[in-house]
């Protein structure tokens, strides 16, 4: 594999844990000998993913994604397979330098690291005494300064030469959101707050004025391969070490806010940097928590954007509870005027999810209108009929009902009818991919061929030729590896091929099969029966097409006596 060893992958994959890995991206829940949880590769409405602590792969029964635990901390953080070994392999003491061969390094985060401590030592000199006497104004004091990497853009010193006198190209510095067209850099006499990704490396920046006017308050890096705000979340790579399992995030819309409830001791907080919560966002908030606390700013746009991530979120099964704050505040205007205490009193009130929603039907409502209150009330019904605590449930149907006079068992009766309504909604259906017998004998044999060696040595001794060209190869790679390296581990291979991008996602069709760990002999001797027949098989098709084409009676009869001789026919059996 390129840039890498095969030995040290394997080294680090096997000090490594699969389900401490994924635990921290996702809950797990143990059954049996496996572990399961919501699949973070696609819309997963019930935990249909499987970790295996004994083969140290997860496999998703649902959308077929698997792996190791290289691939899944690949797949998760978007980054690359060798990035993901480095990642893992650092957290165990490895050194991943270039000079020991582990990782080549991405030249963006490369050139956005460097950027990063290049205005972090900007704000450093006396060129940042201005700044800082604004950030000590604002109550951001050295450490927060720090904590989040905060620095300065200056005029009298450019980033694009300093780039360039490394050996970056300006196309490239164009190209990744440092430098203009003309050649000079995008930033200019601004405080600069550095964007992170998922792993917590520098990808963008947004640098906000602080001793000029300007009609443009803060200035974005704009958008490039490795930073799309959709899926991006300031300071989750902060964030998701202050969870517990059980633990509560809090999402708030822009990255002073997750700043200024640092400053207060409260860092389990992730903005989404004025986006509305996209389905990225989605897949990456239910799997760090049971728990989320929307907390977007106070005026008309911020219930907005609150309406929006609800309804984004609501099908995750989150526990989600909203923070509503007074007089259009946003969290960092908040915690500047009311101070901590009064914060997290506002955070202990939050209000859940359905009785944010009755408060949201409540508007512009006339409540002396009799069509008024039946709207509203077959509303709220409505919106319990997808509620799943029964407690919460018959508490508001007898609240509705007291409120507004109606005996309880017409609006019980209602609640039923809106639930049948729901349960006869199309539900998710998962398609399974249909086998034959021959794909289906080929496909086990390839995995017990991964289990158990005497399976790799019956195949290779007793088939002569795989059908379909994706598992020949892949058997014979099974084949290269074991004589190699002596030894056949599934974990271990998919990180040996991963790099092959067709052989790799037939294996992970073939994992999700779910096939039966524990085999027979017999087995294993009937998929290579039904192998060898194949070919027969296809080649007495071949001549049955030639014989009916086939008009001289001569050669009708010679190919007669071929596919005779294919079946293991003698001419005398066919005699009475």
């Amino acid at each position: 594999m390129t840039y890498i060893s095969n030995d040290i992958i394997n080294e680090i994959r096997n000090r490594t844990d699969i389900v401490e890995v994924v635990s921290k991206y996702v809950n797990l829940t143990k059954k049996g000998k496996n572990y399961i949880g919501v699949c973070p590769f696609h819309d997963d409405h019930s935990p249909s993913m499987s970790v295996s602590p004994e083969k140290q792969i997860f496999t998703c029964f649902s959308c077929g994604a698997s792996g190791n635990v290289f691939t899944f901390v690949a797949d998760f953080e978007h980054i690359s397979f060798v990035q993901a070994v480095s990642l893992l392999g650092e957290k165990l003491g490895y050194k991943v330098s270039s000079d020991n061969a582990v990782r080549k390094r991405d030249d963006y985060f490369e050139i956005y690291d460097i950027a990063s401590k290049f205005y972090q030592n900007s704000l450093n000199t006396s060129m940042g005494k201005n700044a800082i006497e604004y950030l000590n104004k604002r109550s951001i004091d050295k450490n927060t300064i720090k904590k989040f990497g905060i620095g300065l853009s200056v005029q009298k010193v450019s980033l694009t030469d300093y780039l360039r006198n490394k050996k970056y190209s300006l196309d490239k510095l164009i190209d990744i959101g440092l430098t203009n067209d003309n050649g000079k850099d995008i930033f200019i006499n601004r405080i600069m707050f550095p964007i992170y990704d998922l792993s917590g490396n520098p990808v963008a920046f947004s640098g906000r004025i602080y001793n000029t006017k300007d009609t443009s308050k803060y200035i974005n890096t704009k958008e490039t391969e490795k930073f799309k705000k959709g899926k991006i979340l300031y300071n989750y790579h902060i964030a998701k070490e202050h969870l517990q399992k059980n633990d509560t995030v809090i999402i708030v819309e822009g990255f002073m806010d997750v700043i200024r409830a640092s400053t207060v001791g409260i860092n389990n907080v992730i903005a989404t940097m004025g986006t509305a919560i996209t389905k990225d966002h989605k897949n990456i908030i239910k799997n760090m928590t049971k728990n989320v606390i929307l907390c977007f700013d106070g005026d008309a746009a911020g219930e907005k954007a609150t309406i929006s991530a609800m309804e984004m979120l609501e099908d995750t099964q989150l526990n989600i509870k909203i923070v509503r704050l007074p007089n259009d505040m946003d969290p960092d205007e908040y915690i500047l005027k009311e101070g901590k205490d009064s914060f997290i009193n506002q955070l202990d009130s939050a209000i859940s999810l359905i009785d944010y929603k009755m408060e949201l039907l409540k508007k512009n409502r006339d409540f002396s209108d009799v069509k008024d209150i039946s709207s509203y009330v077959n509303s709220v019904i409505k919106e319990l009929a997808g509620e799943k605590d029964d407690i919460v449930i018959e508490l508001n149907l007898k609240k509705i009902a007291t409120n507004f006079g109606i005996e309880y068992s017409t609006i019980f009766d209602r609640y039923n009818e809106y639930k049948k309504e729901k349960r006869e909604v199309k539900k998710d259906i998962k398609l399974r991919k249909y086998y034959n017998k021959y794909s289906q004998a080929e496909n086990s044999l390839i995995y017990y061929m991964l289990k158990d060696s005497s399976v790799i040595k019956m195949v290779e001794n007793r088939v002569g030729y795989f059908p379909t060209k994706n598992i020949r190869e892949l058997s014979n790679e099974i084949i290269y590896y074991f004589h190699k390296y002596g030894i056949i581990s599934i974990a271990d291979f998919i990180s040996y091929i991963s790099d092959k991008e067709q052989l790799y996602n037939t294996l992970k069709e073939i994992i999700a099969m779910n096939l039966k760990d524990d085999f027979q002999i017999d087995e294993i001797e009937d998929y290579i029966f039904v192998i060898n027949e194949y070919h027969k098989e296809m080649k007495i098709i071949d001549l049955s097409k030639k014989l009916k084409e086939e008009k001289d009676p001569l050669k009708q009869a010679k190919i007669s006596l071929e596919i005779m001789k294919i079946r293991g026919v003698k001419k005398d059996d066919t005699r009475d």
